[in-house]
């Protein structure tokens, strides 16, 4: 469905230029930190004593064990990211500094297969934020690059922003180390892959991905990332609409003013400059209708197409049982993803379904419809 919609709803360019202005502000790192922390220092952190414990606990291992050329690339990371945590508001990074965030996490990683227990903790703790950092500044540049290719690469960044999110949520809330843990440190590098032209995630991390984002955000992985590609769709209908308005509100105003300067023709002589403003309104008016019309038509397909498969996306969402008195709604959602998904990877038009198909649609866009509106609403209220 990603690989067609751009013939479905248009170009991911325009899309793109709609939704980055609400995309941008949504999860923006150390967002919800900033909130929280009105003015963020190390100690206000629950974790910091322990912390603190295990990286000295981590430094001391390696000592013990012969590594200290190693130790002293660890402690140069871990106060590195000591740094980092102490302002992760400021956690995006230029060039030279993401090159040293990478060197620092390649010492961290040594490390790590070399030490246990609260020392390890350590160790992964460090690591997270570096990788948060890391992740932070990716992002940010893909934003601030528009370097957005197609609905897939789109979808993957929504994941991304939004698994940052979460472990922005962890560093903030955890009152010791031990609330963090390696689901932590997988989120952060799967987000990271997820920003890439070409991921490559196995079928294993995939079902890892799977696991950890129905337990923490209460869905699965397909609705968890199809949802993102309805609410691109949502906000691009919104500002359809918002075309539409204008053009019909430009031409109900050019057609009075055209039939006030026909009335005035006929009682009397028009002056050069009127017949020279109706001979303009007579040209334009017919362009105008036209193009108005042609907007309509697009946005009305839209808005059943948007709506009515936010129905297809609560039946991803859903077990069965919550259906229970309703399980034609299983059947009909079903039947609804799969008209929208042919739509979309065939280039088929609405006149070529047929009228009990447009009609399913329809009734499916009408019960779904403030569903739909209240999923896109959280993105854009967000934003503002």
């Amino acid at each position: 469905m990603a690989e067609k919609a751009e013939g479905f709803v248009g170009a991911v360019k325009d899309v793109w230029e709609k939704t980055k202005p609400f995309i941008q502000n949504v999860i923006r790192p150390a967002v919800r930190f900033a909130a929280k922390w009105a003015a963020i220092n190390l100690p206000t952190f629950p974790w910091v004593s322990t912390a603190l414990t295990a990286f000295d606990k981590a430094l001391g291992a390696l000592v013990a064990w012969d590594q200290s050329d190693l130790a002293k690339k660890v402690e140069a990371a871990i106060n590195w990211s000591i740094a980092k945590a102490k302002n992760l508001r400021e956690a995006w990074m230029g060039p030279a500094e993401t090159e040293e965030a990478e060197q620092h996490e390649a010492a961290l990683r040594e490390a790590r297969s070399k030490v246990r227990g609260e020392a390890a903790q350590g160790i992964d703790l460090a690591l997270l934020i570096n990788q948060y950092s890391q992740l932070a500044t990716g992002i940010k540049n893909v934003l601030e690059n528009n370097a957005i290719t197609d609905f897939q690469h789109y979808l993957r960044l929504r994941a991304a922003q939004k698994l940052l999110g979460d472990t922005e949520l962890r560093l903030a809330e955890a009152q010791d180390i031990n609330a963090i843990d390696e689901d932590d440190l997988f989120i952060t590098e799967i987000a990271a892959e997820l920003l890439k032209a070409d991921p490559q995630i196995s079928d294993a991390q995939t079902q890892q991905l799977d696991e950890i984002i129905l337990r923490r955000f209460g869905k699965k992985l397909i609705p968890f990332v199809f949802e993102e590609l309805i609410i691109a769709w949502g906000v691009n209908l919104d500002a359809l609409d918002k075309e539409w308005q204008k053009l019909n509100a430009s031409q109900a105003k050019k057609k009075t003013e055209m039939r006030r300067l026909e009335t005035s023709q006929r009682l009397a002589e028009l002056s050069s400059e009127e017949s020279a403003q109706l001979a303009k309104l007579q040209t334009e008016l017919p362009k105008l209708t036209a193009k108005a019309e042609q907007k309509r038509k697009k946005t009305n397909e839209m808005r059943n197409y948007v709506f009515a498969a936010e129905g297809f996306l609560q039946m991803l969402e859903k077990e069965p049982e919550e259906f229970a008195g309703k399980e034609y709604m299983l059947e009909d959602s079903a039947t609804v993803g799969m008209l929208i998904i042919d739509c979309a990877q065939h280039g088929k038009s609405w006149e070529k379904l047929t009228q009990d198909e447009q009609s399913l649609i329809i009734d499916f866009a009408n019960i779904f419809e403030e569903a739909s509106r209240a999923r896109t609403a959280q993105v854009v209220e967000v934003a503002l």
